[in-house]
Protein backbone atom coordinates (compact mmCIF):
# COMPACT_ATOMS: atom_id res chain seq x y z
CA UNK A 1 0.00 0.00 0.00
CA UNK A 2 0.98 3.76 -0.70
CA UNK A 3 -0.24 4.72 2.71
CA UNK A 4 1.96 2.12 4.69
CA UNK A 5 5.25 3.19 2.28
CA UNK A 6 4.50 6.74 3.18
CA UNK A 7 4.75 5.77 6.85
CA UNK A 8 7.65 3.55 6.38
CA UNK A 9 9.55 6.28 4.69
CA UNK A 10 8.64 8.47 7.17
CA UNK A 11 10.07 7.09 9.73
CA UNK A 12 13.04 5.70 7.95
CA UNK A 13 13.50 9.97 7.08
CA UNK A 14 13.31 10.57 11.03
CA UNK A 15 15.67 8.09 11.73
CA UNK A 16 18.41 9.23 9.21
CA UNK A 17 17.83 12.41 10.43
CA UNK A 18 18.59 11.09 13.55
CA UNK A 19 21.82 9.60 12.70
CA UNK A 20 23.39 12.71 10.79
CA UNK A 21 22.55 14.83 13.50
CA UNK A 22 24.40 12.64 15.97
CA UNK A 23 27.37 12.22 13.80
CA UNK A 24 27.49 15.72 13.16
CA UNK A 25 27.73 16.15 16.73
CA UNK A 26 30.37 13.51 17.75
CA UNK A 27 32.70 15.50 15.14
CA UNK A 28 31.95 18.69 16.85
CA UNK A 29 33.45 17.12 20.10
CA UNK A 30 36.23 15.57 18.62
CA UNK A 31 36.97 18.75 17.07
CA UNK A 32 37.14 20.07 21.20
CA UNK A 33 40.80 18.78 21.47
CA UNK A 34 42.56 20.71 18.91
CA UNK A 35 40.74 23.36 20.00
CA UNK A 36 41.76 23.09 23.59
CA UNK A 37 45.63 22.73 22.38
CA UNK A 38 45.35 26.41 21.06
CA UNK A 39 44.50 27.42 23.97
CA UNK A 40 47.01 25.90 25.95
CA UNK A 41 49.77 27.71 23.42
CA UNK A 42 50.35 29.84 26.25
CA UNK A 43 51.56 27.52 28.20
CA UNK A 44 53.83 26.17 25.55
CA UNK A 45 55.26 29.69 25.05
CA UNK A 46 55.74 30.02 29.04
CA UNK A 47 57.33 26.32 28.97
CA UNK A 48 59.85 27.93 26.21
CA UNK A 49 60.54 31.02 28.03
CA UNK A 50 61.86 28.26 31.47
CA UNK A 51 63.95 26.40 29.28
CA UNK A 52 65.77 29.48 27.55
CA UNK A 53 65.95 30.97 31.44
CA UNK A 54 67.27 27.55 32.56
CA UNK A 55 70.02 27.06 29.81
CA UNK A 56 70.87 30.67 30.31
CA UNK A 57 71.81 30.35 33.94
CA UNK A 58 73.03 27.23 33.98
CA UNK A 59 75.08 26.73 30.62
CA UNK A 60 75.33 29.73 28.67
CA UNK A 61 75.34 32.74 31.09
CA UNK A 62 74.02 34.67 28.93
CA UNK A 63 72.11 38.11 31.21
CA UNK A 64 70.25 39.61 28.59
CA UNK A 65 69.03 36.50 26.90
CA UNK A 66 67.92 35.64 30.88
CA UNK A 67 65.80 38.47 30.95
CA UNK A 68 64.66 38.72 27.95
CA UNK A 69 62.70 35.21 28.57
CA UNK A 70 61.95 36.87 31.61
CA UNK A 71 60.02 39.81 30.53
CA UNK A 72 58.00 37.66 28.10
CA UNK A 73 56.97 35.03 30.83
CA UNK A 74 55.75 37.80 33.04
CA UNK A 75 54.05 39.19 30.01
CA UNK A 76 52.58 35.54 29.23
CA UNK A 77 50.85 35.12 32.78
CA UNK A 78 47.67 32.74 32.91
CA UNK A 79 48.20 30.16 35.47
CA UNK A 80 47.70 30.69 39.55
CA UNK A 81 51.53 30.52 40.78
CA UNK A 82 52.83 31.52 37.81
CA UNK A 83 53.61 35.51 39.13
CA UNK A 84 55.21 33.74 42.71
CA UNK A 85 57.23 32.25 40.74
CA UNK A 86 58.55 35.06 38.55
CA UNK A 87 58.76 37.28 41.47
CA UNK A 88 60.99 35.14 43.23
CA UNK A 89 63.15 34.41 40.58
CA UNK A 90 62.90 38.43 39.51
CA UNK A 91 64.60 39.14 43.05
CA UNK A 92 67.55 35.92 42.86
CA UNK A 93 68.73 36.20 39.70
CA UNK A 94 70.94 38.53 39.69
CA UNK A 95 73.25 37.37 42.34
CA UNK A 96 73.02 33.90 40.91
CA UNK A 97 74.51 35.01 38.00
CA UNK A 98 77.09 36.61 39.94
CA UNK A 99 78.44 33.28 41.18
CA UNK A 100 76.41 33.29 44.11
CA UNK A 101 76.08 29.11 44.45
CA UNK A 102 73.10 28.87 46.38
CA UNK A 103 71.29 31.18 44.67
CA UNK A 104 71.98 30.15 41.42
CA UNK A 105 69.98 26.22 42.71
CA UNK A 106 67.19 28.38 44.72
CA UNK A 107 66.56 30.08 40.98
CA UNK A 108 66.95 27.16 38.98
CA UNK A 109 64.40 25.70 41.50
CA UNK A 110 61.96 28.79 40.80
CA UNK A 111 62.11 27.92 37.23
CA UNK A 112 61.75 23.98 37.29
CA UNK A 113 58.55 25.21 39.63
CA UNK A 114 57.72 27.87 36.98
CA UNK A 115 57.58 25.04 34.26
CA UNK A 116 55.94 22.62 36.15
CA UNK A 117 52.80 24.75 37.35
CA UNK A 118 52.19 25.04 33.01
CA UNK A 119 52.99 21.37 32.22
CA UNK A 120 50.03 20.66 35.00
CA UNK A 121 47.70 23.01 33.45
CA UNK A 122 48.43 21.62 30.20
CA UNK A 123 47.72 18.23 31.51
CA UNK A 124 44.77 19.17 33.45
CA UNK A 125 43.38 20.83 30.36
CA UNK A 126 43.70 17.79 28.60
CA UNK A 127 42.10 15.91 30.84
CA UNK A 128 39.19 18.18 31.44
CA UNK A 129 38.51 18.51 27.42
CA UNK A 130 38.33 14.22 27.66
CA UNK A 131 35.83 14.94 30.03
CA UNK A 132 33.59 17.22 28.15
CA UNK A 133 34.55 15.01 24.73
CA UNK A 134 33.10 11.82 26.36
CA UNK A 135 30.37 13.77 28.28
CA UNK A 136 29.21 15.44 24.91
CA UNK A 137 29.01 12.64 23.04
CA UNK A 138 27.28 10.32 25.14
CA UNK A 139 24.81 13.49 25.39
CA UNK A 140 24.01 13.23 21.86
CA UNK A 141 24.65 9.49 21.31
CA UNK A 142 22.23 8.61 23.97
CA UNK A 143 19.14 10.74 22.83
CA UNK A 144 19.92 9.51 19.07
CA UNK A 145 19.64 5.54 20.32
CA UNK A 146 16.55 6.55 22.21
CA UNK A 147 15.07 7.95 19.22
CA UNK A 148 15.79 4.55 17.39
CA UNK A 149 14.29 2.22 20.00
CA UNK A 150 11.68 3.85 20.19
CA UNK A 151 11.36 4.51 16.60
CA UNK A 152 11.37 1.03 15.59
CA UNK A 153 9.04 -0.10 18.63
CA UNK A 154 6.40 2.36 17.40
CA UNK A 155 6.73 1.46 13.94
CA UNK A 156 6.77 -2.21 14.73
CA UNK A 157 3.48 -2.03 16.87
CA UNK A 158 1.99 0.68 13.98
CA UNK A 159 2.61 -1.99 11.46
CA UNK A 160 0.86 -4.94 13.77
CA UNK A 161 -2.11 -2.16 15.51
CA UNK A 162 -2.73 -0.15 12.23
CA UNK A 163 -0.62 -1.15 9.02
CA UNK A 164 -1.19 -4.69 8.74
CA UNK A 165 -4.94 -4.76 9.22
CA UNK A 166 -5.82 -2.19 7.52
CA UNK A 167 -3.35 -3.95 3.83
CA UNK A 168 -5.89 -7.09 5.41
CA UNK A 169 -9.10 -4.92 4.79
CA UNK A 170 -7.67 -4.60 1.44
CA UNK A 171 -6.72 -7.68 0.49
CA UNK A 172 -10.12 -9.36 1.51
CA UNK A 173 -11.87 -6.87 -1.33
CA UNK A 174 -9.83 -6.90 -3.56
CA UNK A 175 -10.11 -10.63 -3.96
CA UNK A 176 -14.05 -10.42 -3.26
CA UNK A 177 -13.30 -8.57 -6.43
CA UNK A 178 -11.80 -11.09 -8.16
CA UNK A 179 -14.07 -14.18 -7.53
CA UNK A 180 -12.95 -14.90 -4.39
CA UNK A 181 -15.80 -14.66 -2.13
CA UNK A 182 -15.18 -17.34 0.84
CA UNK A 183 -12.18 -14.39 1.89
CA UNK A 184 -13.45 -12.56 5.41
CA UNK A 185 -11.74 -10.34 7.66
CA UNK A 186 -10.45 -11.40 11.02
CA UNK A 187 -12.45 -12.32 13.85
CA UNK A 188 -9.99 -10.57 15.92
CA UNK A 189 -7.58 -7.16 15.80
CA UNK A 190 -5.77 -5.45 18.50
CA UNK A 191 -8.18 -2.31 17.72
CA UNK A 192 -11.72 -2.32 18.48
CA UNK A 193 -13.15 0.40 15.82
CA UNK A 194 -11.01 -1.80 13.19
CA UNK A 195 -12.38 -4.66 14.16
CA UNK A 196 -16.17 -3.09 14.12
CA UNK A 197 -15.12 -2.54 10.72
CA UNK A 198 -14.40 -5.91 10.09
CA UNK A 199 -17.42 -7.06 11.56
CA UNK A 200 -19.35 -4.64 9.48
CA UNK A 201 -17.55 -5.87 6.11
CA UNK A 202 -17.64 -10.06 7.64
CA UNK A 203 -21.91 -8.68 7.29
CA UNK A 204 -21.94 -7.39 4.09
CA UNK A 205 -20.12 -10.34 2.48
CA UNK A 206 -21.95 -12.72 4.06
CA UNK A 207 -25.33 -11.23 2.83
CA UNK A 208 -24.09 -11.26 -0.60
Amino acid sequence: MNFARRIYYSFILILICSTVITIAGIKGFQRLEPFVNTLNSSNTESLCYAEQMLSSISAKKDLKTFEENLNNAKNNITEVGEKEALDKISDNYLPAFKGNKKIEEETINEITAFSRINRVAMEQAGLQAKKIQTVGIWIIVFPSIFIWVMGLTLLARLRRTFIKPIQELNNVISEYNSGNHMRRCPSYTALKDLQKLYDGINRILDEK
